[in-house]
């Protein structure tokens, strides 16, 4: 009978590798949620399709997308009045911008372009190009960090936009994708997920999620129109706060992120349960193998204990048989 020993122990390992592999949570913490504090509403031009927004030296810079009606646009913060204005070729889709120096450098969206303007006259005095689509942008410091609706960030040389690494964004459930306007601060990058009202804040070393912010509250009195989604973060430093719009909104609002909120994590008396129900296939499983295999164990006991008998009774010597008896009495 073959040894049942190995295949044992390789089963059970099996069965303990899906019972990790089954419970995430318990592998990859969860990001943190932080709470959205508003400060102070603002007029926002409501026929300005956002793509992108940056505070510099107290001026609002600002982004409009469309072909036909793309713009650059110096913005007061305060009132949201338009102080100055320049409009693109309609063959431009303007996407996210980003202050590099006296330069302003903004994406394009299919037309593979990065255009850089003089900041103080908006004057376009360069360009780059670049493969795929352009979405947010934002300047750390050393890089421009740019995305494209996808979950991969792509850090940039500011001097000729070469591309210098990639890095995928993921939170506790995967990749996340469709990555749209940014803003650098510090060792994280914000960004809006097109078509969700949560900004999150990225760990610029590993890609992780560290903060989730949910700003669905400032969406409320907006309209619900397909495109009309949150779009535009600038980070005010003077006030270590945030202004945030969207496409086509009226109103801009200031916003401060507040306290943290520990993630959401399951009691303990809860973890077991939890583990179970995820891996209750696989335990189904391993009852029936373990069932068949003490099923073949007990056959072969059985055929072992009747063949002994039947070698027993073949080792015998026949009776005699009562003709033979009758003689042997006379």
């Amino acid at each position: 009978m073959p040894r049942s020993g190995p295949a044992r122990a390789a089963f059970f390992a099996v069965l303990l590798t899906a019972l990790v592999c089954s419970h995430p949570a318990a592998a990859q913490e969860q990001s943190e949620t932080v709470d959205l504090i508003l400060i102070s509403s603002h007029q926002h031009d409501s026929q300005a399709f956002t793509q992108g927004l940056e505070m510099h030296d107290g001026s609002l810079y600002e982004s409009t997308g469309l072909y036909g009606n793309s713009s650059l646009r110096e913005v007061d913060p305060t009132t949201g009045e338009v102080v100055r204005q320049v409009d693109l070729d309609e063959s431009i889709f303007a996407e996210g911008i980003t202050v590099v120096g006296e330069t302003i450098v903004m994406l394009t969206w299919k037309e593979g372009l990065a255009l850089v303007f003089d900041i103080e006259s908006l004057d376009v005095v360069s360009n780059h190009t670049y493969s795929g689509e352009g979405w947010g942008l934002c300047y750390d410091g050393t890089h421009l960090v740019m995305s494209n609706g996808t979950s991969e960030l792509a850090f940039r040389d500011p001097d000729d936009f070469s591309l210098v690494s990639t890095l995928q964004v993921t939170d506790q459930l995967g990749e996340v994708g469709l990555l749209n306007e940014l803003e650098c601060v510090g060792d994280r990058v914000y960004a809006n997920v097109w078509g969700s009202d949560s900004i999150i804040a990225i760990d610029k070393a590993t890609g992780e999620v560290s903060l989730t912010i949910d700003a669905s509250i400032l969406a409320e009195n907006e309209s619900d129109g397909y495109n009309d989604v949150m779009n535009g973060i600038a980070y005010v430093p003077e006030q270590n706060a945030f202004l945030i719009t969207g496409k086509n909104w009226t109103s801009m609002h200031l916003v401060a992120f507040g306290a943290t909120q520990a993630p959401q994590q399951e009691s303990l008396e809860s973890i077991p349960l939890s583990i179970l129900k995820s891996i209750w296939p696989v335990l189904l499983i391993a009852v029936m193998v373990v069932f068949l295999s003490s099923m073949r164990l007990l056959s072969a006991i059985m055929q072992f204990l009747m063949m002994l008998l039947f070698k027993r009774q073949a080792e015998q010597p026949p009776l005699p048989s009562e003709g033979q008896q009758g003689a042997g009495d006379g």
